[in-house]
Order: C-alpha cells, then sequence, then structure tokens
C-alpha cells in the first residue's frame, strides 16, 4: 500500500511538472514587418505578418504561404496574372517550400533559456534559447533576439530544421494586427493530395 502511494506521488509530482514545464506560445504582440533571410552570398527579403499563432509570409507579389499552427495546417496561396486565384492546403510533412523562422516557433514552447543580450539593428535585445513543439509536433530548437523597446518582438531569429540552420531578421517593424483579410482561407482549397486531380482536369479542357 506505501509503495502504491509512493509511486502515485512520483506520477503526479511529473505530472505538475510537465504542465509546468510546457508553456503556451509566445505572447508578443501582433505586427508586420520585413524577413529578411540571410545567406552567404545575398540576403532574401519578404513580407511577414502575425495574427495571433497565424504567419503570412508573401513570397512573391503573386504567391503567399499561410502557416496556422492550432489548425497544423499551411495554405499556399497564388495569384495568376489574369487575376484568378488558387489555394492548396498542406499538411506540414508535405510542405517543401523554404519555411519562416517566425512559423516555426509558433506552438507549445517545451523549454526557455536565457542565453544572454545583444545590440541588434539598434535594438537591444533579450536573447533566449528556445524549443517548440512546432506545426508538424516535432522539436524544433532556435535562438530568438527579442526587442526590448518593441514588447519582445523578435528581430532576429535562429532555427535548426533538417539539418540546416536558417537565418533570419525582422526590419520595418510596425506593432499592430494586420488586416484579418490578409489570413482568411477560400473557402475552396485544394488538398495537397488532389493536385494531380486538378491538373489533370485542366489538361482535359
Amino acid at each position: 500500500m506505501r509503495t502504491r502511494n509512493f509511486l502515485r506521488a512520483i506520477v503526479l509530482t511529473f505530472s505538475f511538472v510537465g504542465m509546468g514545464f510546457a508553456q503556451e506560445g509566445w505572447k508578443f504582440p501582433d505586427f508586420s514587418a520585413t524577413q529578411v533571410f540571410q545567406g552567404h552570398k545575398a540576403e532574401m527579403a519578404m513580407k511577414v505578418y502575425l495574427s495571433g499563432a497565424i504567419v503570412r509570409l508573401e513570397r512573391s507579389a503573386a504567391i503567399s504561404t499561410l502557416y496556422a499552427t492550432e489548425k497544423s495546417k499551411i495554405y499556399n496561396l497564388t495569384t495568376y496574372p489574369d487575376d484568378s486565384r488558387q489555394c492548396v492546403s498542406m499538411e506540414p510533412e508535405q510542405a517543401k517550400m523554404l519555411p519562416s523562422p517566425l512559423g516555426l516557433i509558433q506552438g507549445r514552447i517545451v523549454q526557455r533559456v536565457a542565453a544572454g543580450s545583444e545590440v541588434v539593428d539598434g535594438h537591444a535585445t533579450k536573447i533566449e534559447d528556445v524549443t517548440v513543439i512546432g506545426i508538424d509536433g516535432k522539436m524544433i530548437e532556435s535562438r530568438v533576439w527579442e526587442a526590448e523597446d518593441l514588447k519582445g518582438i523578435p528581430v532576429k531569429i535562429e532555427s535548426h530544421i533538417h539539418g540546416i540552420t536558417l537565418r533570419a531578421s525582422f526590419r520595418d517593424i510596425v506593432i499592430g494586427t494586420p488586416d484579418k483579410a490578409l489570413f482568411a482561407v477560400p473557402s475552396r482549397c485544394t488538398p495537397f493530395e488532389k493536385m494531380w486531380q486538378v491538373a489533370e482536369a485542366q489538361g482535359l479542357k
């Protein structure tokens, strides 16, 4: 009896520790910014928006991606020259495009460790090493530079995924909730696995 009570106490203890260990996502405010990927030879800039746990990344004037963490879905939105539009919905494992570091840190935070401070692009920042359960349910490790004068909004993120490190800085940050229309998912959105059927139908016209 004593042994059973002892084991029960251990289970309860670890349950409470686990609840305290895993945290909800980030609490910084909604914002828009220019996301700049930093490569060895060049930089690649694109517009990024955050509303709650949803990230919109505009890869070009014609192609945008919505990362809907709470739904565990990714949506690719395309506008063609004739103004026709297409939406493709994907499971995280189906998405092969370059992810957004801002999207990678959305999710349940498993661990946060202070890693110092640094001034980045004129912003005094607090640096944290974080482990997050990402949109695909896998653990993602990142280092995040949080601007003290921007309510903790990241001005730089380094994420490790699939054996590579993605580095991005965030410039021209504007605090405030972006237009809700930017995050609207079209009512007609083709699942990724059915795209071959759509292409085949178009080919028969």
